[in-house]
């Protein structure tokens, strides 16, 4: 009898143990018998760092253009343009980022027009404007890490104008030329506007396996997000060269465009990294 006994809880023990293991194996990946059944881990922690490529197409208002530090011109105005940048990031924590920025803003024609009986040369000016920006920029995320996320931003920073040789048409008959030159200033931005999570919801297998154990899978941090949005640019002064009439003559000197303020539609890639 007591034989019996034993070998009935030998069979209880062996029949639980095996229960056990088949869950095991189910949520691990499955066995030989029920085939690849994948194992999901939790989501690791958010990306830290990430790269970014932009596109950004400029309408700058009207600027103040002084010559000789006397003149004032008239009908000044910057024609839009395009500009090309990218950068790299950290994300903060708490719905914080920050990024640095690095982009070229290819050249457009700046016009003024001067029309006082003191100045030597009056008529119309033109020339290109065409800088180099480099911004430290903090945003905000309000939906960080989900599918849409709109952010507001804030960036400081410094620019690199460079105006290319003009023309002077002159009312007289008697036209001009303008040198270009470069010119440094401060440059800042305000920004609003929406990412797009383009690879939400993405898993990846992390390790294979066998007849016995399945692959395992986890949420990737490696997402690439589409930023659409608005921009507001400050960038200070830009200088042309001399202005040259008839003859060669030196004209005027060093005249200023002040107070650059573009507003920008932008468009961006950015690609977190594990």
């Amino acid at each position: 009898m007591s034989n019996i006994r034993g070998s009935i809880a030998l069979s209880i023990a062996v029949l639980a143990l095996s229960g056990i293991s088949a869950g095991a194996a189910d949520l691990y990946g499955g066995s030989a018998k029920d085939g690849y059944v994948p194992a999901y881990a939790a989501p690791s922690a958010p990306s830290s760092w990430y790269v970014r490529i932009d596109g950004s197409y400029s309408h700058y208002d009207d600027p103040i253009m002084v010559e000789d530090h006397i003149y004032d011109l008239v009908d000044t105005g910057i024609g839009n343009a395009w500009a090309i940048g990218g950068g790299v990031g950290r994300y903060l924590g708490n719905g914080f980022r920050m990024d640095v920025t690095y982009e070229h803003r290819f050249e457009a024609d700046a016009t003024g027009f001067l029309d006082n009986h003191y100045a030597d040369l009056n008529g119309t000016r033109e020339f290109g404007l065409k800088s180099n920006l480099l911004l430290a920029n903090v945003y905000y995320d309000f939906n960080q890490g989900g599918r849409f996320s709109p952010y507001l931003g804030v960036g400081l920073g410094y620019v690199r104008h460079e105006t290319t040789p003009g023309i002077v048409v002159g009312d007289c008959g008697c036209d001009g030329t303008i040198e270009g030159e470069k010119k440094g200033s401060v440059a800042a931005a305000l920004m609003a506007g929406f990412s797009v999570n383009l690879t939400a919801g993405r898993s990846e297998m992390v390790s294979g396996g066998s007849t016995k154990d399945g692959p395992v899978y986890v949420t990737s941090n490696r997402g690439l997000l589409l930023d659409i949005g608005y921009r507001y640019l400050y960038l200070g002064d830009a200088t042309t060269g001399v202005v040259r009439g008839f003859g060669n003559t030196v004209v005027s000197e060093d005249p200023v465009v002040e107070n650059i303020h573009a507003h920008e539609l932008r468009m961006g890639l950015r690609y977190n990294l594990n």
